[in-house]
């Protein structure tokens, strides 16, 4: 099954499938690990994904160090595209790590 993610601001911007994280056009961008810790494709800490749908960083914690990349996997059928949610409330602490991925 594949999960969507959603920037804070309640736009659509990719999915979760198979514990990797893809965008909109399936461009594989990294992968979550057990502890919902959000990990880019070279292995750069993101954040945490929140409420299943978002992922945000802490920007209060210390990030923790990289972690060897994974093999990227074969790219998944994107899913049909969802409608964008109603923003939530700014998190004081918190950023939205999608807006500035590309």
């Amino acid at each position: 099954m594949k999960t969507p993610i959603y920037k804070w601001s309640g736009n659509y911007w990719g999915f979760i499938y198979n514990g990797k994280f893809f965008d909109k056009d399936s461009n594989y961008k990294g992968w979550i690990d057990d502890n919902n810790q959000v990990w880019d494709k070279n292995g750069k800490y993101l954040g945490e994904l929140i409420q299943e749908n978002y992922i945000l960083r802490n920007t209060n914690k210390m990030e923790p160090m990289p972690r060897i990349a994974k093999m990227e996997p074969l790219t998944p059928i994107a899913p049909l595209p969802r409608i964008d949610r109603i923003g939530k409330i700014e998190k004081i602490g918190w950023v939205d790590v999608l807006e500035k991925l590309k």
